[in-house]
């Protein structure tokens, strides 16, 4: 291998347009499951006190520390600049970009919703800090804050822990949703989306909701909003953290009860300056890898969002 790409570089497939990463370190990461069966314990956690030698710390929330912000040890992206030369088939650029991981809890076996409400509105606080510092960088265009949790979701240790990562380009699904907003006459999807969704409504207070989306592409699927249109989490207020911390916890502590042990995947839908694009938080459980109708663009769901919505909804 060259050395141009030890660390990574991205490539486009000239079939379907898209860009690929190849980041050669990501192999090299700690698994800690064996289907949904965790395989490691505290004792071999980089994550754990005692270990913050492991990763380089950038910041610590509390004393001692509740929320850890580290550099992610085995990167999407990297902070050097390659250039390339590119023929007009063949084509491929620097993964030039930021890559963070906060430690959501010092707790090893402390699932997500288990967190106190106040550990989780200073998640937030930090994640924008994070994002802020990241889209300082003029090159940054998105940043992607994500949480994989489960072995099915992409995830790779048990531990809680959310990654947020800065992109010189936005998102395939980024694009497609503004591009959807702009034919749909410049209106705001989602909030078009609530005058026709209170059959399938989760959770609502005066600042916030959640529903599940009439498409629904997962069992499960659950769409979190602030009803202020925003363009990313940095223009979240105060009482709008509260109720979305408020709501994530729910739903999780509620799926955990309807569908047992499963992966999911925890999303967040933004793009700062955005004029179309309403911030939004996505939850997908995953209970099967991505299979041949979901890599030609399909989704099977068994479970309608309507009857997701009731068993949510009776459940306690």
């Amino acid at each position: 291998m060259s050395e141009d790409v030890v660390k990574g570089e991205i490539r486009k497939d000239y079939i379907t347009g898209s860009r690929v990463i190849f980041a050669f370190s990501r192999d090299k990461r700690q698994r800690d499951f064996k289907n949904e069966e965790v395989t490691s314990n505290a004792k071999d956690c980089p994550f754990e006190y005692g270990k913050e030698n492991l990763n380089k710390t950038i910041k610590l929330v509390g004393n001692p520390w509740k929320l850890r912000l580290i550099y992610n040890k085995y990167p999407i992206v990297n902070e050097e600049i390659i250039h390339y030369k590119n023929s007009n088939f063949l084509r491929r650029y620097s993964n030039y970009g930021h890559s963070y991981v906060i430690i959501d809890t010092p707790n090893h076996l402390q699932k997500f919703h288990e967190i106190e409400e106040n550990i989780l509105q200073r998640w937030f606080n930090l994640i924008i800090d994070t994002e802020n510092t990241t889209y300082s960088d003029k090159r940054i265009k998105q940043v992607c804050t994500f949480k994989d949790s489960g072995s099915i979701s992409g995830g790779s240790l048990y531990h809680q822990h959310t990654q947020i990562i800065g992109f010189t380009f936005i998102s395939p699904i980024i694009k497609k949703e503004i591009n959807i907003i702009k034919n749909n006459h410049q209106k705001c999807i989602l909030e078009e989306a609530l005058k026709k969704e209170k059959e399938r409504v989760l959770i609502e207070n005066k600042n916030a909701i959640a529903f599940a989306p009439y498409g629904s592409r997962f069992r499960g699927h659950s769409i979190i909003m602030p009803k202020r249109h925003i363009d990313y989490v940095g223009r979240l207020d105060r009482a709008e953290i509260k109720s979305l911390v408020k709501f994530i916890k729910t739903i999780l502590a509620k799926n955990d009860k309807i569908f047992d042990k499963h992966s999911y995947n925890l999303i967040f839908h933004e793009l700062k300056g955005s004029k179309e694009l309403h911030f939004y938080i996505e939850i997908t459980p995953r209970f099967s890898n991505i299979g041949s109708a979901e890599l030609s663009g399909l989704y099977i769901n068994p479970l309608t969002p309507e009857e997701y919505t009731k068993i949510f909804n009776e459940t306690d």
